[in-house]
């Protein structure tokens, strides 16, 4: 019995009004634990500190462990801007574990705080620039594909690596620079989950160019480019399915994919993207809110990451000493065409031995 797992997202939809839906989703919860907490003194914060931790702690695991998998196992493989998008989305959830033991309580040490605040913002600007470069190499050689043309070299790939860390490290230099410099505008949001900078009073200096306003911002920009060019592969797959032709496209690699079914992982992640970006801008006025349901909403990337781009049957496969499915096919291209191997299973786009 042949073992076979899809991913099929029949609709994606997003409605004007989105993020109250989100927000006013958590109030029976709300409700009930402020009952809970004057009955029994049990305060409502920890039910959602609790459930942060848990759910924050879960998808750092099971990240680590498709990275793991993917690093380690001879059987799959991923190029290297996979491999930064997904360590940024497991840094994303190790940074908000960062206070564990210091949620609920006293204040924090301030070194920890400002370690923390700064590794987030950081982590803000990382995840979107990785998955930035991962779109952009997957463009690369989609153009290649269809135009016949060379594929991605390799320092172009490290640029596309290189890039995302580079960011991050200068934002990270950053906020603790200004951390350092301004500690009392260090401290722990209002739902008492992770660390952050709170806005400067009347009296204190304001200014744009604040951590939490400089990493929302980059991590829009990054958002609308990943946008464009999600939509631009898609288009790209269209044309190279209808030129193609749907008689000798059932000889082809492309065919084997079903070309709707990347076409609807292309969706989803713009659709993500769309949130994502919509979080960012709410967050520049709900800087010291105690909102935990804006911040429960913060474990929907690492959610969709591990849902959209873990290979659940390769984690079978690799962990359970199952074998590799018979039904890979592999299709090459006439011998003068630079790309000379192409194959797509899972949803993903293997071209010269890498795969997304």
């Amino acid at each position: 019995m042949k073992l076979r797992m899809t991913l099929n997202v029949r609709c994606i939809q997003v409605f004007p009004d989105l993020w109250n839906y989100i927000t006013t989703s958590f109030s029976p919860i709300a409700t009930a634990m402020d009952d809970v907490s004057s009955e029994t003194g049990f305060p409502a914060s920890s039910f959602y500190v609790t459930l942060f931790d848990i759910l924050q702690g879960l998808l750092f695991s099971l990240l680590l462990l498709v990275f793991l998998t993917a690093q380690f196992s001879s059987t799959v493989k991923r190029t290297k801007t996979w491999f930064m998008f997904i360590g940024s989305i497991v840094e994303w959830c190790a940074a908000y574990l960062l206070l564990f033991g210091h949620q609920i309580g006293d204040r924090p040490p301030v070194g920890l705080c400002a370690f923390q605040a700064a590794v987030i913002y950081s982590t803000t600007t990382f995840a979107p620039s990785a998955a930035l470069a991962f779109e952009l190499e997957l463009f690369i050689n989609l153009k290649a594909l269809v135009n016949q043309t060379g594929g991605l070299s390799g320092k172009g790939a490290w640029g596309l690596v290189l890039f995302p860390p580079l960011v991050y490290f200068v934002m990270l230099i950053w906020v603790v620079t200004v951390g350092v410099s301004q500690p009392n505008l260090l401290e722990r949001d209002g739902a008492h989950m992770f660390c952050h900078m709170r806005s400067p009073t009347n009296s204190e200096e304001s200014t744009l160019a604040r951590p939490p306003v400089v990493s929302a911002v980059v991590a829009m920009l990054a958002g609308f480019l990943i946008v464009i060019f999600s939509v631009w592969n898609n288009v790209i797959i269209v044309q190279y399915k209808k030129k193609m032709g749907a008689s000798q496209s059932t000889s082809t690699s492309m065919s084997l994919l079903s070309t709707s079914d990347l076409i609807r992982r292309n969706s989803f992640v713009t659709a993500l993207t769309v949130l994502g970006i919509v979080m960012a801008i709410t967050s520049f006025s709900r800087l010291s809110d105690a909102n935990p349901a804006w911040n429960l909403a913060l474990t929907g990337v690492p959610i969709a990451t591990f849902f959209l781009f873990g290979t659940h049957m390769d984690l079978i496969r690799v962990w359970f000493c199952l074998s590799a499915s018979p039904n890979q096919t592999t299709a090459r291209l006439p011998p003068r065409e630079p790309i000379r191997l192409i194959r797509i299973r899972s949803g993903s786009i293997l071209t010269a031995g890498q795969s997304y």
